[in-house]
């Protein structure tokens, strides 16, 4: 047993296994992979890494995982027929997928990911209006697969006496094939607690970043979090859910309006957002240049991909040979935000567009546009009503509710004019 003093959850215990996988090369990739970007422009404590995250991501999805098993344990057990060594492999399941689940982002995180190589760019003989780029995601279940199976299923090593397969850990990861075949109830029950509206990972980044950041927007008692969860049995219904107490509903509601403030506040910052833009159109020089090619690997060339980390930029930027974007970052001489407004999905603000270009003519300019299905999207959170039936956070939040309640809040697009 291995301990790590985590900035954020304090001691995290490991097991043999668990310090394999962190000790290989590809996870220890994720130190040189910044978890926001170049936010330290802006809040100079945002130099903190993909690395750290993902330990705490894993030690908050086990903090989930005990005290739901605490709690509803017995009913548990019996619904699915299930004893200690099932429990226990689930639960390795969940920490591994959870220290693995940003194992395949791109340099400078989110930042990175509009230089990612389109899945297809054909259908059939006809080129595609709109082509789908690889996201991380499916870096993440390539890697696990290709380069942690022999540490996760290796039977000759005494850390895994629990029989875990590849399969189900990128079963938690998303990978739908995997789940097909998996065949484990049981386990898909906590793929929430990676990749929900409550999860593990949200849980995380929000302390994490509010902390190194210095601010408290995402600040929410994280104790109440775990201890409000619980699964819940809709009426003649088979599927179990994970949900929140209703007494607890407000720690949730607290959650999505801390994600709100971050998004606000830091993520979509104006000086933040253009220096995604420089970093990425400097890594864009630098594929070009110096590796001759127009995004990153396909997750089909994993070797090729994983060379690529933010020290790989950086150094590009530090020798003068990431253009002139590299050259802003290198002196922060970044584009200036001139005009923001909101606009109407679907309008293209041509007319406002055009009269900037000519304000501003004979000056480089980018334009960027925001758009997001505000903070509360995907899926619900479910609360845990009377009889168990199940009601949406929604539903008994009147913040979140007034967040979700026309279609201008729940898809809208902020645009910003910025010049050099």
């Amino acid at each position: 047993m291995k301990i790590i003093r985590d900035i954020v959850h304090g001691f995290v215990e490991l097991d043999e296994q668990e310090c394999a996988v962190i000790n290989h090369e590809c996870f220890q990739r994720l130190r040189r992979i910044r978890q926001l970007a170049l936010t330290d422009m802006v809040y100079p404590g945002a130099v903190h890494t993909r690395f750290e995250h993902s330990i705490g991501v894993m030690q908050m999805a086990s903090d989930m995982f005990d005290y739901i098993m605490h709690r509803d344990g017995a009913f548990l057990r019996t619904f699915f027929t299930i004893d200690d060594k099932n429990i226990t492999e689930a639960r390795k399941a969940v920490r591994l997928a959870a220290l693995l689940h940003d194992i395949g982002h791109p340099p400078f995180s989110h930042a990175g990911e509009d230089l990612m190589p389109y899945e297809s760019e054909m259908l059939g003989e006809f080129p595609m209006e709109n082509p789908t780029r690889y996201e991380h995601e499916a870096y993440s279940i390539a890697i696990v697969k290709e380069k942690f199976r022999d540490i996760i299923e290796n039977k000759t090593k005494k850390y895994n006496a629990m029989q875990i397969t590849a399969e189900e850990v990128v079963a938690l990861l998303g990978d739908e094939d995997a789940r097909d075949n998996i065949n484990n109830d049981f386990l898909m029950i906590w793929k929430d607690l990676i990749t929900g509206q409550a999860d593990a990972d949200r849980a995380d980044y929000l302390l994490r970043d509010s902390l190194h950041l210095g601010v408290t927007y995402g600040v929410y008692d994280r104790y109440r979090l775990v201890h409000s969860l619980t699964v819940n049995q809709q009426p003649g219904d088979y599927n179990i859910q994970l949900a929140i107490k209703e007494s607890d509903w407000p720690v949730a509601e607290s959650l999505v309006l801390a994600r709100y403030r971050m998004f606000m506040l830091v993520y979509f910052h104006k000086v933040r957002r253009i220096y995604d833009y420089h970093i990425q159109e400097a890594t864009r020089h630098v594929l070009q240049t110096k590796y001759k090619r127009e995004t990153y690997p396909t997750p089909g060339e994993l070797d090729a991909y994983l060379s690529f980390d933010d020290y790989t930029i950086l150094y590009a930027i530090s020798s003068g040979e990431a253009g002139p974007h590299g050259e802003r970052i290198r002196t922060r001489r970044h584009f200036r935000c001139r005009e923001e407004w909101q606009s109407k999905p679907g309008n293209n603000d041509a007319t406002r567009i055009e009269r900037l270009k000519a304000k501003y003519a004979g000056k480089d300019f980018y334009i960027d546009n925001q758009a997001w299905k505000y903070w509360y999207k995907d899926k619900e959170i479910i609360i845990k009503g009377k009889n168990g039936n199940p009601l949406n956070l929604s539903e008994q939040s009147g913040v979140v509710k007034a967040l979700t309640k026309n279609e201008m809040n729940k898809y809208k697009v902020v645009r910003r004019f910025y010049t050099e």
